[in-house]
């Protein structure tokens, strides 16, 4: 009896509730935009910088252009290399409902310079215009390239057909496969003595049939990755580079050799006859991070680590002085896995 009161009143409380509505009005002050730079440097390829301004929350309309009168400039270890060309590729990202509303869309200029940076250079970038604070951005040195090894094993493998049929002949089938794999990377720490700070990063190959279907679970289960890193945690397929996933820093092994291990879990569908070898190429990259952009994937794995209600709220970490955004440089030794198909 008790059971059926409690659950009335819950019942009554949950229909009380979404019957009611409360207009709430924010009393909070509003914050004015300011310039948002975004770029990632990499040795040997043109600088790019992704350039935008900022907008408040509550704004109906998310109005993310950058001004045109715009200008930004390039600075490589103090000296300046003059003033950053506007480019046509503009970056334009959509809200997930709303893909084809392109007033929906946060717009961001491209702006390039034709040096190559090279591993040691310190690089600073700059943005002004009217109506806005100036703002500045500086890295760390670029880092040095790493010496990476990969080793793998099959641990678990097992598949089997789907046939479809056209009365009594088959005329199409479906392979299945899931494959569990052990791999290793074997690195060594490029700097003995200081803090050195890295990321793996896995995506899926290019090419294949869209038809078919190739996922990637990846298990953090290496004690270099911490306690912070999920498990299972699908792999980042996407080609923006702004997930978490995957840091760690050289603590367990400064001035030494170390194996990192890691686990992958593969499921896979295919037509039989309809696919392209090379999609079943992994390309694994062992990346060495500057100390800005660890800092800002470290603090975007602290704020999607566990929801809560009541925690405290962690602060993306920003470089850009009078405005948003990160700049910062990594290396990359990228090693491909060809997942065993003979298997």
């Amino acid at each position: 009896m008790k059971n059926i009161i409690l659950t009335l009143i819950t019942i009554s409380a949950a229909i009380l509730l979404s019957s009611c509505e409360k207009e709430i009005e924010f009393n909070g002050s509003q914050t004015d935009p300011k310039l948002v730079i975004n770029s990632l440097i990499e040795p040997g390829q043109p600088i790019k910088a992704n350039i935008s301004k900022s907008f408040f929350f509550l704004d109906n309309e998310a109005d993310t252009e950058a001004p045109n009168d715009l200008v930004a400039m390039l600075y490589v270890n103090g000296e300046s290399l003059g003033e950053m060309t506007l480019s046509y590729d503009t970056v334009v990202s959509y809200d997930i409902w709303n893909p084809n509303e392109p007033n929906m869309g946060r717009v961001q200029k491209v702006y390039t310079h034709d040096y190559c940076p090279v591993s040691g250079d310190v690089i600073k970038i700059t943005a002004s215009a009217n109506g806005f604070d100036d703002v500045e951005a500086t890295t760390s040195p670029i880092p040095n390239d790493l010496n990476v090894q990969l080793n793998s094993e099959v641990t678990r493998w097992s598949s089997y057909y789907n046939y479809m049929y056209n009365d009594t002949i088959v005329v199409d089938s479906l392979l299945y496969i899931s494959a569990y794999v052990n791999l290793t990377l074997n690195i060594t720490d490029p700097n003995p003595g200081q803090t050195d700070f890295f990321r793996v990063l896995i995506s899926n190959g290019e090419g294949g049939v869209a038809v078919n279907s190739f996922d990637c679970i990846f298990d953090y289960d290496d004690p270099v990755f911490g306690s912070a890193m999920p498990d299972n945690d699908i792999v980042d397929f996407s080609d923006l580079d702004t997930r978490p996933e995957g840091v760690f820093t050289d603590v367990l092994f400064d001035g030494r050799s170390y194996q990192l291990r890691f686990k992958l879990h593969i499921p896979i569908s295919l037509y039989e006859n309809e696919y392209d070898p090379d999609f079943f190429q992994l390309p694994i990259s062992l990346q060495h991070l500057g100390k800005e952009y660890y800092n800002y994937l470290n603090t975007c794995d602290q704020g999607e680590d566990i929801i809560t209600f009541f925690a405290e709220p962690i602060q993306t970490y920003t470089n850009v002085k009078g405005g948003y955004g990160i700049v910062g440089g990594r290396t990359m030794d990228t090693l491909w896995y060809a997942l065993p198909l003979s298997e």
